[in-house]
């Protein structure tokens, strides 16, 4: 019975590589028909391509990502691996539409040989998949075993590494138990020597007689010198490998650090919450625009930490929109930036969640045909911008509605933010828009785009 099952889900797994297999060869043919259509609308214009210009392969992973939730980095690796014409992209479509190996680690070989010399694909492909002891490899030898057939054959590491480094950021996450998620892609040397100095300060601390975990310490370490700056040695100072120049001065001055950097941190906070859930009459989770959402509780400590602002966000009782404003300037000004901001919330374009902040301010009706107002300006990251600036995607505007057709005909409607979603009573909530077309149930059909 136990092998019974066991052989259901071996053939699940290969049922499910071999449609992946299927949805790559349309992929690869979607792709081929955007890039027919956007050669001959280019040939139709007759002048060169204008800066934001997007290729065929950016307009098909929006197109994807849009249409099924998937992240557009997602769908772009599986499309280099669906139209990559190399022995080593072949082979393992092969494989796939056999059902011998699973997406992830297809498109994931395929990431690492793309820079590689092309006649090196196939042998890096059997080397990576080759069975142990007659069964697949582990996650961990898989990798083991990619990353040392790739450094085997990768005559241009140099050059990579360099290319690499240009993926240097910073990112933050906040989640809904009131914690975040702070992520540095950084040089590999500078990584180790500040999570060493790091944890330097904190085994210091925990000496001292601080009652925290080291993991707890370190993350103190590491936020805290982010908001307040490197503490002040007392005698001596922590070296990279943790050792200090005069033993008990850098446990003191760790323990008098800490004890002066234990404030919690100013903030400005946007009142998007009932003003019942701010005063504690309710517990309604809150919104930290760009991060998340956080508990009540939470929010209100936030709130009241010294030196916090409050900014109060007037939004409609109904609808959740926020209050709109009036102006009478004829370019955008801050004051129309900030109106527009407060009332998109995000990125107009389906199913983008950029903060409307870091958003530009795209007229719906291209200046100097439509005019610079409010009600012609909403918020549109840029690769969305783009889209419609060059005509890849046209966008149309009815009231607070935002209407978008793709390049493959697909429609989809978008709204301002409804600044108390999750927050409201629904028992008094007004009619739900349709999920499938964004419409209220009470709207009147559209007409068409």
């Amino acid at each position: 019975m136990a092998d019974a099952d066991l052989r259901v889900v071996e053939s699940v797994e290969r049922c499910k590589a071999i449609l992946d297999a299927v949805g790559l060869e349309a992929l690869a043919r979607l792709r081929s028909t955007i890039e027919a259509g956007e050669l001959a609308r280019f040939a139709d214009l007759g002048r060169p391509r204008p800066a934001g210009w997007i290729d065929a392969d950016h307009l098909t992973a929006m197109e994807v990502s849009t249409a099924t939730g998937l992240g557009a980095h997602e769908v772009s690796s599986r499309l280099d691996l669906a139209t990559a014409r190399t022995p080593g992209a072949a082979a393992l479509r092969g494989r796939l539409q056999r059902g011998a190996v699973t997406l992830y680690r297809a498109c994931t070989i395929q990431a690492a040989i793309a820079a590689l010399p092309s006649e090196c694909g196939p042998r890096i492909v059997d080397s990576a998949l080759r069975p142990k002891d007659g069964a697949p490899p582990s996650p961990s030898l898989f990798r083991q075993r990619l990353t040392r057939a790739c450094l085997a054959a990768d005559r241009e590491a140099a050059e990579r590494r360099r290319a690499a480094r240009r993926r240097r950021g910073a990112y933050a996450q906040i989640d809904h138990e009131g914690l975040g998620v702070l992520t540095v892609v950084n040089d590999a040397d500078k990584i180790i020597a500040a999570m060493e100095r790091a944890d330097a300060v904190a085994r210091a601390a925990r000496a001292q007689g601080d009652p925290r975990d080291l993991d707890s310490l370190r993350a103190d370490v590491i936020t805290d010198i982010l908001m307040f700056g490197w503490p002040e040695p007392v005698g001596a100072d922590v070296s990279p490998s943790g050792s200090t120049a005069a033993g008990e001065g850098v446990c003191r001055s760790a323990s008098e650090w800490f004890t002066r950097m234990g404030r919690r941190p100013a903030a400005t906070v946007t009142l998007v919450i009932p003003f019942t859930t701010a005063v504690g009459l309710t517990d309604a989770p809150c919104e930290v625009p760009g991060h998340g959402w956080v508990t009540a509780e939470h929010a209100r400590r936030i709130m009241l930490n010294d030196g916090s602002t409050w900014r109060r966000l007037a939004v409609d009782a109904d609808s959740g929109a926020a209050a709109h404003l009036e102006t009478h300037a004829y370019r955008p000004t801050p004051a129309m930036r900030a109106h527009v901001e407060a009332v998109d919330g995000t990125c107009l374009a389906p199913g983008c969640t950029v903060p409307a902040a870091r958003c530009d301010l795209d007229h719906d009706i291209p200046w100097p045909h439509g005019p610079t107002e409010v009600t012609n300006l909403t918020s549109k990251h840029r690769p969305h911008h783009n889209l419609h600036t060059n005509g890849h995607w046209l966008v149309r505007r009815d009231g607070d509605r935002v209407r978008w057709r793709t390049k493959a005909g697909r429609v989809y409607d978008t709204y301002p933010k409804d600044w108390l979603d999750g927050v409201r009573d629904t028992s008094l909530a007004p009619p739900s828009r349709d999920q499938s077309t964004g419409r209220r149930a009470t709207d009147l059909e559209p007409p068409p785009f």
